[in-house]
């Protein structure tokens, strides 16, 4: 099942939370986009249900941007939220929740997981320049100079899929 972004975006945020570290929003785009990318090699299915674009500085997912964008280069202190409409006592009221990867969907948990553990040691410009290496789908993206446009999933697949078979160490498989 595919998952809006700011749900993984959640779930990266409360593992970096528990570990008492921090990470910034270049660096949370990356790591969405690489569980986006793992998880359509490993599960042959999206992990978010919203398009990865190439921009400027590389692969990403708007509704990410977008959420975070205000804390710039500093580290992120709050969760993303999700605004609903909700209907009470004849009255529609906007409530907000924090969106999450359901706990019964174990797969997606732990490729999050893993992708963490491989790559959160990374800062956000190592994790943009492991993204505009020759190769991979942001830099065979045609148009990439302009922004929005979309990266095609099946690049991003097979760049994954080629990952995988390239080096263990590199593949976060979600164990």
């Amino acid at each position: 099942m595919a998952y809006i972004a700011k749900a993984v975006a959640n779930e990266f945020l409360h593992l970096v939370k528990d570990e008492g570290r921090s990470v910034t929003p270049m660096q949370l785009l990356k790591l969405a986009y690489f569980a986006y990318g793992w998880h359509w090699a490993l599960a042959d299915a999206r992990l978010i249900n919203e398009r990865v674009q190439a921009w400027k500085y590389g692969p990403v997912i708007p509704s990410i941007y977008h959420e975070f964008k205000a804390f710039g280069n500093d580290p992120i202190d709050s969760f993303a939220t999700e605004w609903t409409p909700v209907h009470k006592g004849g009255k529609f009221i906007i409530q907000s929740q924090e969106p999450r990867i359901p706990e019964c969907d174990d797969f997606p948990l732990r490729l999050v997981r893993r992708v963490w553990e491989v790559y959160g040691q990374y800062t956000a410009i190592q994790l943009s320049q492991m993204t505009h290496e020759p190769g991979t789908p942001w830099a065979e993206t045609p148009n990439r100079e302009v922004k929005g446009t979309p990266i095609d999933d099946g690049l991003i697949k097979a760049y994954f899929l080629q990952l995988a078979g390239r080096n263990d160490r590199e593949r976060p498989a979600a164990t």
